[in-house]
């Protein structure tokens, strides 16, 4: 069902650059941008995530000074375009909280924009407005995608696995560096029509699910038909039907999910040991300390765990999965699945109905880390009143929730690895 195509990728040119310090992370997660603007004059932020600067106009903003570099740095071949059509093969070494690496294998194309009623494309995660209408200004004005979105496949017999693996031992990579945190980035261009046609075909009958990049994707769609009304576009194999993808499989790319821990400065505590609701859906164990209480949230475990770590109290809480599915059937808002998501029951069961608060209120003073020793050290130090904290969202819960046509609550997921940005441009113009 999903349609993927080679394209002809604008690439930082290596004579006159040097990939490692003019690519960055991913736009949204850059917390500190001057670093990326100081490392380099032609770092790829000048482009995916400019600064605005005092006195911008309509006709002079971070947007236009976007497509005036890609302008500028194609004229000035900084930045080229390939001269044949690829499959770029990617892989990505990367860190993970507790230090060890993990390496990720997956290949970027163009996929052809479906709506997700279609089911060809599924999210599973919701989106913010403001997010979308920064990425449709930076469309607009570069005509393309500067940074792939990481979507999933599943590929269980190794088929596509295979002819991946296949052309990075028997041809050199095209990139080749070592990036922050010493991890190390290769990239093959894979020209070969034959295999570039066997790939494809191997996705005629796949669906795919966005892993990053929702905002991204939903941007393609609202570009695509912004495209066709204003040029009167026919037909369904215009460059703006396409937008750039990162694929990977579910079962073999090596990439990982984190939980998303929950931290508070400021919250209003009750209870949960006295609460009569709490012991009607949890088996609640005190514990002597935060590193046992660590040591259980990271094992593994058949059952839905929390902990709570709030001053001295260590609590592990473990959902009796049975009286909460009973409760599940007078919950129909979502389908069943959702609210057996490990966000779903802190967010609805634990902070709403056991502590009787309003996550829409909570949530505005939240802090979020994927680092659970972070978390733990938080509370500890007494930088924040409470730490609540999670096991991670599983690969088949994020395919269940998206064939059904639902979304998770924001933050039930956290990918790794994150995606260099600056590796491929896809530029409409040329493809």
């Amino acid at each position: 069902m999903a349609k993927i195509k080679a394209f002809k990728a604008v690439r930082f040119n290596p004579e006159k650059t040097d990939i490692a310090k003019v690519m960055m992370p991913p736009y949204d997660i850059i917390k500190d941008s001057e670093k990326y603007y100081k490392q380099d004059a032609h770092n790829i932020i000048r482009i995916d995530k400019g600064l605005n600067m005092e006195g911008d106009t309509e006709l002079n903003n971070k947007y236009t000074r976007a497509a005036a570099y890609v302008k500028t740095w194609l004229e000035e071949k900084i930045l080229k375009q390939d001269e044949k059509e690829a499959v770029y093969i990617y892989m990505q070494e990367y860190n993970l909280p507790d230090g060890s690496k993990k390496e990720m294998l997956g290949f970027l194309s163009l996929v052809k924009v479906e709506e997700f009623e279609k089911k060809i494309v599924l999210p599973h995660e919701k989106t913010h407005s403001a997010a979308k209408v920064d990425r449709l200004e930076l469309m607009r004005t570069c005509k393309g995608n500067t940074s792939p979105i990481l979507s999933l496949y599943f590929d269980a017999e190794k088929n596509t696995d295979k002819i991946l693996r296949e052309v990075t031992v028997s041809h050199p990579p095209v990139i080749d560096t070592v990036g922050e945190g010493s991890c190390r980035y290769r990239m093959w261009a894979m020209t070969d029509p034959a295999i570039i046609s066997k790939i494809s075909g191997l996705f005629t009958d796949k669906q795919l699910f966005i892993a990053d990049g929702h905002h991204r994707y939903e941007t393609a769609i609202n570009y695509r038909n912004e495209m066709r009304q204003t040029l009167s576009l026919r037909g369904e194999d215009n460059p703006c039907d396409y937008i750039m993808m990162c694929l990977i499989s579910m079962e073999h790319s090596g990439i990982s999910i984190l939980p998303t821990h929950r931290v508070f400065k400021e919250f209003q505590y009750t209870e949960v040991l006295s609460s009569a609701l709490a012991k009607k859906f949890f088996e609640i164990t005190r514990l002597d300390s935060p590193s046992a209480l660590r040591a259980k949230m990271t094992a593994r475990s058949e059952k839905k765990r929390f902990g709570i770590l709030h001053g001295k109290d260590c609590l592990l809480l473990e959902l009796k999965a049975e009286a909460y599915r009973e409760a599940l059937k007078t919950m129909t808002e979502h389908v069943p699945e959702y609210y057996m998501l490990d966000v779903s029951i802190l967010h609805k069961l634990i902070f709403e109905d056991v502590m009787g608060l309003d996550y829409a209120q909570l949530v505005k003073t939240v802090d979020y880390t994927q680092d659970i020793d972070e978390a733990i050290k938080a509370v500890v130090n007494d930088t924040a009143k409470i730490a609540f904290l999670l096991q991670a969202t599983t690969i088949e819960e994020v395919k269940n929730i998206s064939l059904k046509g639902d979304v998770m609550p924001q933050k039930s997921t956290y990918f790794l690895p994150k995606l260099a940005t600056g590796f491929l441009i896809y530029l409409m113009e040329g493809n």
